[in-house]
């Protein structure tokens, strides 16, 4: 099946979507962040690297507390483009969310991309970095956004 594009013409709630992320693996997440790191969890029996470093594997089912370190950079693995606000008012300029597979892990972590100028020419499988702020405090905040590169 060939890749095709679909365009929504109608607002999206975000609000009524909640996600749950064990609290272990959110503080080692975070922690790492204030250092401008990305930190996860490697199965010590498949090798899985999970960022953020889950308690344990989803794959072998035993524990694991290896924490390692993830290149910053990776693949760019899904996006949506915005063109309008929540309420579906048109923005100035359109943003785009996506889902990022950092290099050396299996996971996804999600947050906003920049430097592109057309968004029709972003890709799935594109390259991009992290962009952290210039002073971190240990929050996902201090991942500022993705960036192509």
């Amino acid at each position: 099946m060939a890749n095709e594009t679909r365009t929504m013409e109608c607002p999206w709630d975000l609000t009524t979507y909640s996600w749950k992320i064990e609290a272990d693996a959110l503080n080692l997440f975070v922690k790492g962040l204030k250092d401008k790191k990305i930190l996860g969890r490697k199965c010590p029996r498949c090798g899985t690297v999970y960022v953020p470093g889950t308690s344990y594997c989803r794959k072998c089912l035993i524990d694991i507390d290896q924490v390692v370190e993830v290149k910053s950079e990776g693949v760019l693995d899904a996006f949506t483009v915005s063109v309008s606000d929540i309420r579906g008012n048109p923005v100035e300029k359109p943003f785009i969310t996506c889902t990022v597979r950092f290099d050396g892990s299996e996971s996804l972590v999600m947050g906003t991309l920049e430097g592109w100028k057309d968004w029709h020419d972003v890709k799935e499988g594109m390259r991009i970095k992290v962009v952290f702020k210039d002073v971190t405090e240990g929050a996902l905040a201090d991942m500022a956004y993705f960036q192509l590169i």
